[in-house]
């Protein structure tokens, strides 16, 4: 069942324009400009972790509300089946899209091309726990 919804969002993204306009009154012009050079799949994705961000304790915290939008932006547009290969375990150029969204985010905002870097990082911090809560059930 998970493949299938996966499958659906990611060849028919329904992004709420209206939730999306709301959610990026958060960024900066240059972190909105890097938002909206995202796939919609990936835009859609990191709307639903903002969502569930905003249902935790983080919801006050625009360091993670950030992340929650930004923190896939190094995926490159990659497309299903190298997200799929790379849920398999196999080796893709996805492996580096958290180094990627790094590099994107260090000259805009260092606290939060940090925190991109580690969203996969087990043990990072108890927020970072909180969101990958979040990233992973989106």
């Amino acid at each position: 069942m998970y493949a299938v919804k996966k499958f659906l969002e990611y060849f028919r993204p329904r992004v709420n324009r209206a939730f999306q306009n709301e959610a990026l009154k958060i960024l900066n012009e240059k972190e909105k400009k890097i938002f909206l050079e995202m796939s919609e799949y990936d835009k859609f994705h990191c709307l639903e972790v903002y969502k569930k961000v905003k249902r935790t304790k983080l919801k006050n915290s625009e360091i993670y509300l950030k992340l929650a939008l930004l923190h896939d932006c190094g995926k490159e547009n990659a497309n299903f089946l190298i997200r799929v290969l790379h849920k398999f375990g196999f080796k893709t150029s996805l492996r580096e899209h958290s180094q990627n969204s790094f590099l994107k985010l260090e000259k805009i905002n260092k606290e939060l091309a940090n925190l991109a870097k580690n969203h996969h990082v087990k043990n990072f911090s108890e927020d970072m726990d909180i969101f990958q809560e979040c990233d992973d059930a989106s």
